[in-house]
């Protein structure tokens, strides 16, 4: 069967997810329990645990490693900079120069020393970093709610920023960028996008060597030091010789002109003259650096820079030279047992006071944190990129070195897998793609279980991106990509994404004769279209992938195609017809010793012997199905068990027990990034509030379903949203409201064809009209008659109730 694998979106189809709405468990309700109010306060208390205690100080996070020591001039500039800081209007601020100017160390100087942000966050992405971790870093640092849900994380980090004065600067934001300027992540470009639309108090600065297709940005052009300053530096650094024209001819270059000093100071304690310069091979340095074919000042500082590399490069000792090139590899920091890895040959102490005195000729800089780091300056690592050549030998040497830190399963966060993300890297760089995709399919179930979509989508579209140049549709791998990343945009609630990539591989499908991937394209299109509403479309979807399925004698696939039609007939009120077809899925699933095609199909039996009011028989179901999940690990099935277990206690009346489990259910969404289950969750306690009384209560967990809902496009919860909140309020006498409410649940059970609760929404606008109306006859006459549009049988029961009245 190969690397393809059904995503199983359905995942157990939502199956219990519209619970008992309220309109079944009405007939239910009781008399508040004291223990309800604990429970709120308990979940009011679960988003405010976090908050941070108010200080006066200035609260830091991350750790620029930049040192501020030789500090020359940039007075202009920093005027202009502390003048944007403090303009309201202005939100995002970006410094751009070409490598080693000082963009860091001028961002440094404005994190250390500029006033008015009490709480600040540096954040150097330089080695590419993934959106969620850095959100996750920046939302615990300052205590502010983690929704532990991916797709929600923009969001919060911006509701974060918003909540007061924080200075957030991101480094070195080239790494995220294409060569073309386009982002390589959907994410971060989604985050500076919404960030320049609606930031307020907080300011963000970036600095960069490439400009981001952005708009709404501050820039500041950073350029060399002024002649005065470039000067001043280098007779601080102790220099000697006609200092004033160097700097000219440098161009005041920072990063150029302390390059110079170093190598002077180390090869001259004591006379480090620039005269020297000729003896330390540089002495064409003025040729090139004045030569009228070298056009534009970056091009000669580039070349420039590069002639002083290579001088210093070539006044290392070998042992310094294979240090330096080997681990040029890693992306990131990396520490003394990272750089062993890489030169065998040589002892752990010995490196470690080598990478010591790179620092001091500035090819490194040092980090101490928990432990001592080593980074690049990025202009120094493209350098010795370059000068390496050909890195195999080194990529293969730190992917063996990767495979032997790496954490073994059970994995229970992002960090436990962080190994292999660095093995998939140096694959990807030796561009061997196929061991690539080997080394994260491995944790591929992990990150999907436990919710990582972003970083599925991120390493997913990398690849596919790769493949689709060379034309390897037939590549099982390139399909289960397609697989993946359709589930993560799925379940990140990015709906016309998933149906794009599902509907690619289709085509793929088709196009190599795949029957059985045609089958799980089909199947996981169906899946998207049924949530969409389209139940129609969803059914010719499961119905080809059944017959399909069928021919191939793919009972897997069958079970599958079953279960997917069992859901459309649900979402159509058609409970029993839902219960034979995922009977019969069950059944299949068994027969083959499928555990999670059984927990899948366990779960929307109980959803649909729930809505039949079998709540016992319901109970058995979800609780097989929670035991399977749990011991699948499967994070998202679990959530789905324990809200079904919540509805069907709902319709015991055991709210206590309801209310526990819809909670659990909440959490676990929150956690994994499930938006719409997190939607689901909250929906469904507010049935049971409503089965209590405390419409209030449960008014404010419908709008919460709601909002959610049409943020990420789901017009079924969006309808039972609006229909439940109509009851609600229909309970606490606010008729007018409640019409309102019953009108925009008609409208969307009307888009999604959903007939019975159209009727429904007409009884309850009939009723309430009815209540307000004076009971005279006219009026009364003129309705009955607006009804003949009706059926006959609809007609007849109007006709009943006007006489009933």
């Amino acid at each position: 069967m190969g690397y393809a694998t059904s995503d199983n979106i359905d995942v157990y189809q939502r199956a219990f997810e519209e619970g008992k709405v309220a309109i079944q468990l009405e007939h239910l309700c009781e008399e508040q329990t004291p223990v309800l109010q604990k429970k709120q306060r308990e979940l009011v208390k679960a988003h405010s645990s976090n908050s941070s205690a108010t200080s006066t100080e200035v609260l830091k996070a991350g750790n620029p490693h930049k040192t501020l020591a030789y500090w020359q001039g940039r007075t202009t500039e920093l005027q202009q900079l502390e003048q944007w800081l403090h303009d309201k209007n202005i939100t995002l601020i970006g410094i751009e120069g070409i490598g080693g100017t000082g963009k860091s160390t001028l961002a440094s100087k404005i994190y250390e020393e500029t006033k008015g942000f009490p709480k600040r966050f540096w954040a150097d992405v330089g080695s590419g970093d993934v959106f969620s971790d850095l959100a996750y870093q920046v939302l615990n640092y300052f205590g502010y709610p983690i929704p532990e849900r991916e797709s929600q994380l923009i969001e919060a980090l911006i509701k974060c920023l918003q909540s007061g004065d924080y200075l957030f600067i991101v480094d070195n934001l080239e790494s995220l960028l294409r060569s073309d300027g386009q982002w390589h992540s959907q994410f971060y470009e989604d985050f500076f996008k919404a960030w320049v639309e609606c930031g307020s108090r907080s300011t963000v600065i970036v600095t960069t060597r490439e400009r981001p297709q952005l708009r709404g940005v501050e820039w500041l052009s950073l350029r060399g030091l002024n002649i005065e300053e470039g000067t001043a530096l280098l007779a601080q650094l102790g220099i000697k010789g006609d200092l004033e024209a160097f700097t000219k001819l440098v161009d005041g270059h920072p990063l150029l002109l302390k390059l110079v000093a170093c190598l002077l100071k180390e090869e001259y304690p004591h006379d480090p003259n620039l005269e020297y310069l000729v003896d330390l091979g540089l002495g064409n340095l003025q040729q090139l650096l004045t030569d009228g074919q070298v056009v534009g000042q970056h091009r000669r500082e580039t070349v420039g820079m590069a002639l002083v590399l290579d001088a210093s490069f070539k006044r290392l000792n070998d042992f310094q030279k294979d240090l330096l090139l080997n681990v040029s590899v890693y992306r990131g920091s990396f520490d003394t047992r990272a750089a062993s890895a890489l030169v065998p040959q040589q002892e752990a102490t010995a490196i470690e006071k080598e990478l010591k005195n790179l620092v001091k000729r500035s090819f490194l800089l040092e980090k101490l944190n928990e432990q001592r780091q080593f980074e690049f300056q990025p202009v120094v690592v493209e350098y010795l990129r370059y000068k390496a050549g050909d890195q195999t030998l080194a990529h293969q040497q730190a992917i063996s070195y990767y495979k032997e830190v790496a954490k073994q399963p059970p994995w229970q966060a992002i960090d436990d897998v962080k190994a292999h993300l660095e093995i998939f890297y140096h694959y990807y760089q030796l561009r061997d793609y196929d061991k690539a995709f080997d080394s994260i399919w491995i944790c591929n179930n992990f990150l999907k279980l436990q919710g990582y979509y972003t970083v599925q989508v991120e390493l997913c579209e990398q690849m596919i991106g790769v493949w689709e140049k060379t034309s390897r549709y037939e590549n099982q791998k390139y399909q289960s990509l397609l697989t993946t990343l359709g589930t993560a945009y799925y379940w990140l609630g990015q709906y016309q994404q998933a149906i794009s990539i599902r509907q690619q591989s289709l085509e793929v499908a088709r196009k190599i004769g795949d029957r059985q991937l045609e089958a799980q394209s089909l199947h996981n299109l169906g899946t998207v279209y049924n949530l969409l509403g389209q139940y129609q479309r969803a059914m010719e979807l499961y119905q080809e992938s059944l017959e399909i399925a069928r021919d191939l004698r793919d009972r897997q696939h069958e079970a599958k195609s079953l279960n997917g039609l069992g859901t459309a007939y649900y979402w159509m009120g058609q409970y029993q017809q839902a219960v034979e077809f995922r009977q019969q899925s069950l059944e299949i699933a068994i027969s083959i010793g499928d555990r999670q095609g059984v927990a899948i199909a366990l779960s929307g039996l109980g959803a649909a012997y729930s809505l039949l009011e079998q709540f016992q028989q319901a109970i058995e179901f979800h609780s097989k199905q929670l035991e399977i999940v749990r011991e699948l690990g499967d994070r998202q099935g679990e959530a789905i068990a324990l809200g079904g277990l919540g509805t069907a206690y709902c319709g015991l009346k055991e709210y206590q027990q309801a209310i526990k489990y819809h909670q659990q259910h909440l959490e676990i969404a929150k956690k994994i990034g499930d938006r719409r289950g997190e939607g689901i969750s909250l929906g469904n306690l507010g049935v049971v509030y409503y089965c209590l009384k405390q419409y209030e209560q449960s008014t404010e967990f419908y709008q919460q379903q709601l909002e959610i809902a049409t943020k990420i496009g789901d017009h079924q919860q969006s309808a039972k949203a609006w229909f439940n909140i109509g009851l609600a309020l229909e309970n606490l006498n606010r008729e007018s409201e409640a019409i309102d409410a019953y009108h925009h649940a008609y409208k969307l059970y009307h888009l999604l064809g959903i007939y019975t609760y159209m009727q429904e929404c007409d009884r309850r606008i009939e009723q309430l009209t009815r209540a307000e109306a004076a009971p005279n006859i006219a009026p009364n006459l003129q309705r009955w008659l607006s009804h003949l549009r009706y059926s006959k049988e609809q007609l007849w029961q109007y006709i009943f109730a006007w006489f009933k009245q």
